[in-house]
């Protein structure tokens, strides 16, 4: 079975886009994921990968990863890239959001005199490829290919469908030092989750075998696979099947591969299950929606901000969606108009927030000493 050459080491030489972060020793850069996660596989912890698409979220994340000295990744799903960021075009507005982390990450480096392990990735490319060429020439160093939605009811076959849109797209990745995550297994939403039983879910449940013949297949440096987890704020008790994150690990090795599983669907999951998770296999834990319920919640006790949101709720209501996805065509008015203190006080919670997550979930907290700068 043909599979894309192993992923080729991160340097200048193979990727002119690579972004450069001034530090107190010199000059350092971005990890890709295969760089970030080994770390954490050899020693047993998970990296946060933070949805942090809007300024507060990105500075209470990068704030928490230098204060506590934990690794961190930054990423902005294909969606994210459309309703969240500013600017027009994937272009633009990547750039613009690339700029913004150079900015703010190497403005701490200076100030703490360190620099916490950090990786810039794309989430669920699904629709349209060219996001992540885009991207890979903004600076990203990560992407994540998610085509486990395939026109067939036959498992196998989707798998094979997978594999065969990831190739090309890995191929050209891997040329510039891009690590590559693939998905097996449709996450879907917490809402369309909770209208399931148990039975139904597990049903759904990524199978080892299916996870082997993609990873077999596309030789990618991570594995997203569905346990019962979703996304949104998760409810009540769901089932999430974290033995089959051990089990799909195992059944990797015993084919000579080992490769960090992803969990998608973080909000709600309490820390004793991300624990779970972790010693299980999980290395990469995408997190999102509390994000937004925190800053929506700030906005909604400033009197302004209330009747912002009033209408973004209705012109939500009009594309089907919840009220995040016209972010970006209310932002200037938001920022404008209500207070800075209401935007200063979401940053503040959503920064304790994630500290609580590195420390207690995904056990980060001063796990950056097990990295060392990459010079540039």
């Amino acid at each position: 079975m043909f599979k894309p050459k192993d992923i080729t080491p991160l340097t200048s030489g193979v990727n002119p886009y690579i972004r450069k972060i001034e530090t107190s020793r010199g000059y350092t850069r971005f990890l890709n994921l295969k760089e970030i996660l080994k770390p954490a596989d050899d020693h047993n912890f998970g990296v946060l990968a933070a949805n942090a698409v809007v300024p507060e979220m990105l500075y209470a994340a990068l704030d928490a990863a230098f204060k506590i000295n934990s690794p961190l990744i930054i990423e902005a799903a294909e969606s994210q890239v459309g309703y969240a960021l500013l600017g027009s075009g994937y272009k633009d507005k990547l750039t613009r959001f690339m700029d913004l982390v150079v900015n703010e990450v190497t403005e701490r480096a200076k100030k703490y005199k360190k620099m916490p392990p950090l990786c810039m990735h794309i989430d669920h490319l699904q629709k349209d490829p060219d996001l992540a060429y885009v991207a890979s020439k903004t600076g990203y160093t990560s992407v994540e290919l998610d085509f486990s939605k395939q026109p067939t009811s036959d498992r196998a076959e989707a798998v094979q469908k997978n594999v065969s849109r990831c190739i090309p797209i890995i191929e050209d990745m891997h040329s510039l030092g891009i690590s590559v995550e693939v998905e097996e297994g449709e996450i879907g939403s917490s809402q369309a989750r909770s209208a399931q039983t148990r039975t139904e879910i597990e049903a759904e449940i990524t199978r080892v075998e299916d996870a082997i013949m993609l990873v077999k297949g596309t030789n990618p440096e991570a594995l997203a696979i569905f346990i019962g987890a979703a996304h949104g704020e998760i409810k009540g008790k769901p089932p999430i099947f974290y033995n089959r994150i051990g089990e799909t690990r195992e059944g990797l090795r015993q084919n000579g591969i080992d490769v960090p599983i992803v969990l998608h669907g973080g909000t709600g999951q309490t820390y004793e299950g991300f624990n779970a998770a972790v010693n299980q296999g999980a290395r990469k834990f995408n997190y999102a929606t509390r994000f937004w319920t925190i800053l929506f919640q700030n906005l909604k006790q400033d009197k302004v901000g209330e009747s912002i949101l009033k209408e973004m709720a209705s012109e939500a209501k009009k594309l089907g969606r919840s009220s995040r996805y016209v972010w970006a065509k209310f932002a200037k008015k938001l920022y404008n108009e209500i207070s800075p203190q209401t935007f200063r006080t979401a940053q503040e919670e959503i920064y304790v927030h994630i500290c609580e997550l590195m420390e207690k979930a995904f056990l980060s907290k001063e796990k950056a000493r097990h990295y060392s700068e990459k010079a540039i």
